[in-house]
């Protein structure tokens, strides 16, 4: 993997784009930041601008950039190892479980009188983790039964289909505050995450994109069917587990703190599979990194720059996602089929 990163020098190019959009996060807002108080750690020369950067832009770029690590991944593991170009982080109903413990959270929670848990980031945090790792439970008791990947897919999407009704039900009886409260936590934030969360984001983060290159070589094999890859020392039960937790890792734990942000995890693989037209895995898998992180530091500073004040970051994912996608889905037919 090292080697393909060394020689590849577009990756270069989009490295040192990265740094740019990470500086110009750091700069860009309602208080526009001079490019020399960020590399400025005199912290008496201006207290203001030291705020401001540490204390609410650095943290929400960076979780913007592990967002932007979190979903691809996780979208460009599905897709390839199920071989199918709809597949994203909400294929096997994770996103959507998320979603129902954080509904379950606020909109009983507060009627039971435990609006204090309500209200705390914590709570919404292991109310989705809950709801994904529900989901994530579910799947592994299914893969034991060596279902085909079609199956499994079914079942994601019945998953999420059931989530979605429970969730309407809730919404029905919901009082107007719970219901406002459950919309605004729909459109997704990347601010407001305290250090703590960020290191407990990244942790996760990292366990996921290191099963995931654990089964690189495995998920190369796969390609080929799971018959030729049985014969070539692949076990395809545990490769699908492991995958699976992976997945669900990578998708819950960015629901859960950031909300269910749409878009990235389907599109980003289809947008490197475009401009790249290569089938090696780690050179693709690197690019797929690079990119999220990019396009959710570019959505990130669209954002905060949106007249009238800060636009939810999932509206900005969709209103400039979806037109990518369509525009790579009807100029490259041919992406899955080599």
């Amino acid at each position: 993997m090292l080697k393909e990163i060394q020689t590849d020098r577009l990756l270069w190019l989009l490295m040192a784009l990265l740094i740019i959009l990470f500086v110009l996060s750091l700069m860009l807002g309602t208080v526009q930041v001079p490019l020399q108080e960020i590399f400025n750690f005199n912290y008496s020369s201006e207290a203001s601008y030291h705020k401001i950067i540490w204390e609410y832009r650095f943290p929400r770029a960076l979780t913007a950039m592990l967002t932007g690590i979190a979903l691809p991944i996780s979208g460009w593991v599905l897709q390839e190892y199920f071989r199918n170009p709809l597949a994203g982080p909400s294929v096997l109903g994770v996103t959507s479980t998320a979603g129902l413990g954080v509904a379950l959270m606020i909109m009983i929670g507060g009627s039971l009188g435990h609006q204090t848990l309500v209200e705390s980031s914590w709570g919404l945090t292991l109310s989705g983790l809950g709801g994904a790792f529900l989901s994530m439970i579910v799947l592994l008791w299914v893969a034991k039964f060596n279902f085909s990947t079609t199956a499994l897919i079914i079942i994601g999407f019945m998953m999420a289909a059931f989530s979605g009704a429970l969730i309407s039900l809730l919404s029905y009886f919901a009082t107007s505050n719970e219901l406002k409260s459950y919309v605004l936590w729909t459109f997704g934030s990347i601010s407001g995450l305290s250090t703590e969360r960020i290191l407990y984001f990244s942790f996760f983060v990292l366990l996921g994109a290191a099963l995931v290159i654990r089964n690189i070589p495995s998920l190369i094999k796969i390609q080929l069917g799971e018959m030729y890859a049985t014969t070539m020392g692949v076990n395809v039960k545990s490769l699908r587990i492991e995958l699976i937790i992976a997945a669900s890792v990578l998708t819950g734990v960015c629901t859960a703190l950031v909300g269910p942000i749409s878009f990235i995890g389907l599109a980003v693989p289809h947008i490197c599979r475009t401009y790249l037209k290569t089938a090696n895995f780690y050179r693709l898998f690197a690019h797929v990194i690079i990119v999220g992180m990019l396009l959710m530091l570019l959505f990130n500073i669209v954002s905060v720059m949106f007249p009238g004040g800060s636009l939810p970051i999932n509206i900005i994912t969709s209103l400039l996602g979806a037109p990518i996608v369509l525009h790579i889905i009807m100029n490259n037919k041919k992406v899955w089929n080599g």
